[in-house]
C-alpha cells in the first residue's frame, strides 16, 4: 500500500510540475504578444529554441544515465554524495562547453543584434538548468519527485508574475531573458539545499570516474539530441528563411496545442505499463490497448481540428491580442491535422518500445530530421508559415507510414473500429459549430457552449460504449452497496 501511495504521489507531483510549467509558458507567450507584439514573441521563442536545444544536448543524456545508475547501485549515502559531487562537476563542464557552442553559432548566424542578445542571455540558463537536472536525477532515483515540484512550482509561478510586471513597466525581451536565467539559478539552489540537507557531502573529485560516466552517457546524448533538435528545427528554419514575426506566429500556433500534448503524454505514460504487460498476453491484447488509446486521442484531436476551422482566427486574436495572428487561422487548422496523425503515431511508438523495437523509433527520428531539413529549406522560403506547417504534416505522414509498417508485423489495426466513436463525436459537434458561427454570440460564449457540449457528448458516448446507462448504473449501485 505504501508503494502505491508513493507511486501516486510521485506521479501527481510530476504531473503538477509539468502542468504548471506548460501553463506558465503559455501565459508568458500570450503576455509577450499582448504587451510587446508578435515580433518580440518570435525573438523570445527563437532564443528559447536555442536554449532548449543546447540544454537538452548538454544535460538530458547524463541525467538519464544518473537515474539508472543511482537507482541500481547507489545504496549508501556516501556513494550518493560521491556521485552527486562528481556528476555535478562533470555536468558543469559539459554545460559551459554547450553554452560556448551556443554563443559561437548565434554569433555566426545572420540575426539582428537584439535577437542575438536575447539568445546570449537566455542561453546562459543552460548552465543552471543542466545542474538542476543532476539534483532532479537524484530525486527521481530516490522516488522523491515531490521535492522537484516543491522547488519548481513556486518559482514558475513567481517568474511569470515578475515577467508580466516587467513588461507592464515597459521592459523588453532582454529583461525577460534575464529573469528567466535568475529563476533557473534559483531553482537549482533550492533543489541543491533540499537534496544535501540530509547528506554528508564527500568532497572527493575523481577525473577517471567523470570520463567513464561521460563515455557511458554517449548513447543517451545521441538519442536525446536527435529528438530535441527535431522538436525545434522548424523554428531555426523559419528564423533563417523568414523572420522573427513568422517565428512568433508559428510559436503561438504551437502553444495552443499544449493542452492536447499534455493529455497525450499523460495518457500514454499511464498506458505504457499495460502495453509492456500485454506483450506477454498476445497480439489481441496489444491491439485492444493500442486501438483504445488511438480512439481516445482521436476523440480529442478531431473535434479540436473542426473547431479551429470555424473559430481559429477568433481564438488566436483572443489569446494573443495581435490582429496579425488572425491571418494564421488557416495555418492553425492545418497544423491541428498533424495532431490527428499524432493520435496514431504516439501509441504506435509506445507499442514498438513495449516490444523492444526501439530501433524503429530511432530510425524514424533520423528520417524526420532529414525530411525537416530538406523540405524545410525548400518550402519555408517559398510559402513562409504555410511551408513550415506543410513540413510538419509531411513529417507526421512519414512517421505514420513507418510506424504502421512496423506495427503490422505485430498485429493489424481495425481502422473502422478505431474511427467509429471519434467520427460520431465530430458528427454530433458539427451542427453546434455551424450554429454558433451563424449566431456569432461572442467568442467566450462560443467557447463555453462548445466545451460543455463536447463534454456532454463524450460522456454520453462513453456510457454507451461501456454497455449503456442501465449497465453503468448497476455497476455504480453495486459498488456503493459494497
Amino acid at each position: 500500500m505504501s508503494h502505491k501511495r508513493k507511486l501516486l504521489s510521485n506521479s501527481a507531483s510530476m504531473l503538477v510540475n509539468r502542468v504548471v510549467q506548460s501553463v506558465a509558458t503559455f501565459v508568458l507567450s500570450a503576455s509577450i504578444s499582448r504587451f510587446l507584439g508578435a515580433d518580440e514573441l518570435g525573438r523570445y521563442l527563437l532564443a528559447f529554441s536555442f536554449y532548449y536545444i543546447f540544454v537538452g544536448i548538454a544535460s538530458h543524456g547524463l541525467k538519464n544515465l544518473m537515474i539508472r545508475m543511482i537507482a541500481q547501485g547507489a545504496e549508501s549515502t556516501r556513494n550518493e554524495s560521491f556521485y552527486l559531487l562528481n556528476c555535478t562537476i562533470l555536468q558543469l563542464v559539459i554545460s559551459i562547453l554547450g553554452y560556448i557552442c551556443l554563443l559561437a553559432i548565434v554569433t555566426i548566424l545572420p540575426y539582428e543584434p537584439e535577437t542575438k542578445l536575447a539568445c546570449y542571455i537566455i542561453g546562459a540558463a543552460v548552465i543552471p538548468f543542466s545542474l538542476s537536472n543532476m539534483t532532479e536525477a537524484f530525486f527521481q532515483s530516490q522516488e522523491r519527485m515531490h521535492l522537484i515540484a516543491t522547488a519548481n512550482v513556486p518559482v514558475y509561478i513567481s517568474r511569470i508574475f515578475a515577467m508580466i510586471a516587467a513588461m507592464q513597466q515597459g521592459y523588453g525581451i532582454s529583461t525577460i531573458a534575464l529573469l528567466f536565467v535568475i529563476s533557473e539559478t534559483l531553482i537549482f539552489l533550492i533543489q541543491w539545499v533540499l537534496l544535501t540537507r540530509e547528506m554528508q557531502l564527500e568532497w572527493k573529485l575523481d577525473p577517471s570516474f567523470m570520463v567513464e560516466k561521460f563515455k557511458s552517457a554517449a548513447g543517451f546524448f545521441a538519442i536525446d539530441s536527435l529528438g530535441i533538435v527535431n522538436a525545434r528545427l522548424e523554428f531555426l528554419i523559419l528564423s533563417l528563411a523568414g523572420n522573427e514575426l513568422l517565428v512568433g506566429l508559428y510559436g503561438g500556433i504551437i502553444q495552443l496545442m499544449q493542452p492536447f500534448l499534455i493529455m497525450t503524454d499523460s495518457l500514454m505514460q499511464a498506458a505504457y505499463p499495460s502495453m509492456v504487460k500485454s506483450v506477454q498476453e498476445g497480439a489481441g491484447r496489444q491491439r485492444k490497448i493500442a486501438q483504445s488509446m488511438i480512439g481516445i486521442l482521436l476523440s480529442i484531436a478531431l473535434p479540436i481540428c473542426i473547431g479551429f476551422f470555424f473559430f481559429g482566427g477568433d481564438l488566436l486574436q483572443f489569446v494573443y491580442g495581435d490582429e496579425r495572428f488572425r491571418d494564421a487561422a488557416a495555418v492553425l487548422t492545418a497544423y491541428s491535422l498533424s495532431k490527428v496523425l499524432a493520435s496514431f503515431n504516439r501509441p504506435f511508438g509506445f507499442v514498438l518500445m513495449a516490444n523492444g523495437l526501439e530501433r524503429t523509433n530511432v530510425r524514424e527520428g533520423f528520417v524526420t530530421m532529414a525530411i525537416k531539413a530538406l523540405s524545410g529549406f525548400f518550402l519555408v522560403p517559398m510559402y513562409q508559415l504555410a511551408g513550415a506547417v506543410s513540413v510538419t504534416l509531411l513529417v507526421g505522414i512519414s512517421t505514420f507510414l513507418q510506424f504502421l509498417f512496423a506495427i503490422r508485423r505485430l498485429f493489424s489495426i481495425n481502422f473502422l473500429e478505431v474511427l467509429y466513436y471519434p467520427a460520431l463525436t465530430c458528427a454530433l459537434m458539427l451542427p453546434i459549430f455551424v450554429g454558433l458561427q451563424r449566431l456569432d454570440p461572442g467568442f467566450m460564449i462560443v467557447l463555453a457552449i462548445s466545451t460543455l457540449t463536447y463534454l456532454f457528448i463524450v460522456g454520453l458516448l462513453a456510457v454507451y460504449a461501456m454497455g449503456g446507462p442501465r449497465y453503468v448504473w448497476s455497476k455504480v449501485a453495486d459498488r456503493n452497496s459494497n
